[in-house]
């Protein structure tokens, strides 16, 4: 099931994570995420890097 959210991209071109995503995926302040596009899905999806296997 996917989960989704619109957000604002702020004038220096940064998101913020939804608080019910961070909480889920355990995302804190200074942690790496992994930023991927998805040609073929025409998707950005943002990985925790701490949940990486």
């Amino acid at each position: 099931m996917a989960t989704e959210d619109i957000v604002k991209v702020s004038r220096n071109y940064q998101v913020t994570i939804p608080a019910r995503i961070r909480q889920k995926f355990q995302v804190k302040e200074g942690d790496l995420v992994k930023v991927v596009y998805d040609e073929k899905e025409n998707v950005v999806k943002i990985i925790p890097a701490n949940k990486q296997s």
